[in-house]
């Protein structure tokens, strides 16, 4: 049930998603590209499609031309509106990128923008989140088959001994699978119905708050019972077909879990401690296979609910993370970034920073490196030890890196980085041999600095010989130390950024140093601006008209929206935070199931031998004390292991995000690695909550009917040997 409910949830809120990024798109747009800056030839020509020889050739419309004047030249230019026409939209778009944008390019001798609005990227971005939903799916499956393959198991190895008759009696592959798979089918078909209402009534919840309503989509139905089908066919295929090749007398002779439990290797009666329960206790390595196979099944669900609980932290801190709204490009204009565009951008409402581009530079692009103390590097940070002779390092033990950005900063600059977690005095930077630094390589925390720190950055100012620059990371910075020759610059840290996204570690200095070490002198030809946080999409649809407007007093100026505003409504609208939430419950409700369902065959397994226990001399009480003392066991091992397994599922989740998937889009967003406590704490009192009332339970049922004929007894009174 709780596998449909998932994979149920999932599929409804597929459907809702694109339904939800139709409608936005639908409200926003009503044309799907966008001409700006044409001149008045290129502005006639698509609007009285001059290209078009056929009526039936036509490939758009015209939604609107705007006029306005360059205030720099005092030319007319146009900007107009497309709505693309036809069978295929793809082609349409195509043959007009191919057609009549050369020949709008052949009419002016300016550059003029095409941009593309999500109206015509809309079938493009469905495709992708069926392709995402596809990929959720093959997790999903993978979990699920994990969760029933797990069950599964745990009953085959209770009920072994029965398997082994059947395969004494002829019974092959074929007929356990059979006799598995319809069993399941079964259960399926009675949870199938609940489920689908359950999973459709939380979907429902999430979507009806959004404004776009609520979609049902009878498709989700088929693929939710697919999605099970497959699911019980690979749950039950592996373990039969595993159980179908097994010598029958092996598994008869496994009625005692002795393929779990081994046998004590020495007496602890030389001891001289009482039977049975310190006995017990000292051989409790013979119950290893068992309680390992236990514990990492049930808590791999507790894992993967803090899990899911990070991948819902990691969805809302990329809604949230800042990015670029415009970008402004002055190259055409002749014109450069400075001090009154700067005040007038920051008078616009809504402008929150403005961040110039070209003013970095890497490191190892000028053969630098960058010297800190070896208390300023955190454990197993595997930088170089320095041993050059161009610095005098005395007793102390420094350590040398090449994974420095350097970026020069200026006063107005020092808005961007308000923006991050810091301590320390961010416009000390602006003082000479003052450095603001990062604390991070590829977003995982490297350095340890405090203020007041010193760091000595190199500039290279001659070579005893050459490097092969073939060589890479470690070795080509050993190699550089030892046969480049270097000055060394010493700064002291005024301020460090402990979240900055990166790839390498930032170091900001101000102009004058910064010319000083790279030899460069920072460019301000384009720029990216920031809108401030919770802006509406109205609002900066003004705003953009408003910076346009700016720029044409600078002549040809290129502004760029990202529409970054508007891509992070959608998102938010899609609930995949509230989706990622209500699948984390949901599995860490699977945890439980495990613990009660594997204790309760194993221990009414064990009941006959704690009968012979009793026939021997055991009391009651040592035999409840047996049962507590197993559930105290697990209740201690759970605790760790719940711990461990946790910690690294959610760190391989945070090293993913942060360093691997940074190679594929090309964007460094800081996620924190993401442990919170309340999630914890859940996961610990579930694993040892379950861990002890899994032991405890079955021994209740068992001490109830200890004397019953059925568990062995003589039917004798209750409480009898108290």
């Amino acid at each position: 049930m709780i596998v449909q409910v998932l994979y149920g949830m999932m599929a409804v809120s597929a459907d809702n998603n694109n339904n939800v990024e139709y409608k936005h798109v639908t409200e926003e747009y009503d044309y799907h590209v966008v001409l700006k800056d044409l001149n008045e030839d290129q502005a006639r020509y698509l609007i009285q499609d001059e290209g078009t020889v056929f009526k039936s050739d036509i490939i758009f419309k015209v939604v609107r031309a705007d006029q306005y004047k360059n205030n720099y030249n005092d030319e007319n230019r146009y900007d107009v509106y497309l709505l693309l026409v036809g069978d295929n939209i793809d082609k349409s778009y195509e043959r007009f990128t191919n057609v009549y944008q050369p020949d709008l390019a052949a009419l002016g001798s300016s550059a003029f923008l095409k941009t593309t609005t999500p109206l015509l990227t809309f079938e493009n971005n469905i495709r992708n989140n069926n392709f995402t939903f596809v990929l959720i799916t093959i997790v999903l499956l993978f979990v699920s088959i994990f969760l029933l393959t797990s069950l599964y198991n745990i009953r085959i190895n209770q009920y072994k001994f029965q398997y082994g008759v059947y395969l004494t009696f002829g019974a092959d592959f074929k007929m356990l699978f059979s006799t598995a798979f319809w069993e399941l089918l079964v259960i399926f078909v009675v949870t199938f119905i609940p489920s689908m209402l359950i999973s459709t009534g939380i979907a429902f919840v999430m979507y009806s708050m959004t404004g776009y309503g609520f979609v049902f989509n009878g498709l989700a139905i088929l693929k939710v019972f697919l999605f099970t089908l497959v699911v019980i066919l690979a749950s039950v295929w592996t373990p039969m077909k595993i159980m179908s090749v097994k010598d029958p007398m092996s598994l008869i002779v496994t009625e005692d879990n002795s393929n779990l439990v081994t046998s004590p290797m020495r007496s602890f009666n030389i001891f001289m401690e009482k039977f049975p329960v310190k006995y017990e206790f000292y051989s409790i390595w013979r119950f290893r296979k068992y309680n390992i196979q236990l514990l990492t099944t049930a808590i791999v669900f507790c894992a993967l609910f803090i899990m899911g609980l990070y991948m819902a932290d990691i969805y809302t801190t990329d809604l949230v993370y800042p990015r670029p709204q415009f970008s402004v490009d002055l190259s055409d204009s002749g014109f450069v970034y400075d001090d009154i565009m700067s005040e007038e951008l920051y008078s616009l409402e809504g402008v929150k920073a403005v961040e110039i581009n070209d003013n970095t530079a890497e490191a190892y692009e000028t053969s630098s490196h960058v010297i800190v103390h070896k208390d300023s590097v955190l454990p197993f940070k595997n930088l170089v030890v320095y041993n050059g002779t161009d610095f005098d390092v005395g007793e102390e033990s420094w350590r040398a890196s090449r994974d420095f950005i350097y970026t020069a900063m200026s006063e107005e600059q020092i808005r961007i980085l308000e923006s991050y977690d810091y301590e320390g005095d961010l416009t000390s930077v602006l003082q000479p041999g003052y450095v603001i630094v990062g604390d991070a390589i590829s977003n995982i925390p490297t350095y340890d600095f405090e203020i007041g720190d010193k760091i000595y950055i190199s500039k290279k100012t001659g070579q005893i010989k050459p490097v092969d620059m073939n060589l890479t990371g470690r070795v080509l910075l050993k190699n550089q130390i030892e046969f480049f020759r270097f000055e060394y610059y010493e700064f002291t840290v005024g301020a460090i950024i402990n979240n900055v996204p990166c790839d390498s570690t930032p170091i900001y200095l101000n102009l004058k140093d910064y010319k000083t070490i790279t030899g460069k002198t920072p460019k301000a030809n384009s720029f990216n601006i920031y809108v401030e946080d919770g802006i509406s999409s109205e609002r900066v649809k003004e705003l953009y008209a408003e910076v346009r407007e700016w720029g044409r007093d600078y002549g040809d100026v290129t502004i760029t929206n990202s529409e970054i505003t508007f891509l992070n409504e959608v998102a938010k609208d899609k609930h995949y935070n509230e989706l990622y939430i209500c699948i984390s419950i949901l599995i860490l409700c699977i945890s439980p199931l495990v613990w009660f369902f594997s204790q309760s065959l194993y221990y009414s397994k064990r009941e006959k031998e704690f009968n012979i226990l009793q026939s021997i001399g055991a009391i009651a009480k040592e035999i409840k004390q047996i049962y507590l003392q197993g559930g105290f066991c697990m209740a201690f091992m759970s605790l760790f292991v719940s711990i461990i397994l946790s910690y690294a599922g959610s760190y391989a989740l945070f090293f993913i995000y942060n360093v691997v998937m940074p190679y594929f889009t090309k964007e460094h967003v800081r996620y924190t690695f993401y442990m919170p406590w309340y999630a914890i704490l859940i996961s610990i009192v579930m694993s040892v909550g379950c861990g002890f009332l899994s032991t405890y339970l079955p021994f209740r049922s068992y001490y109830k009917h200890r004397y019953s004929l059925q568990n062995g007894g003589a039917g004798q009174e209750y409480g009898a040997d108290e």
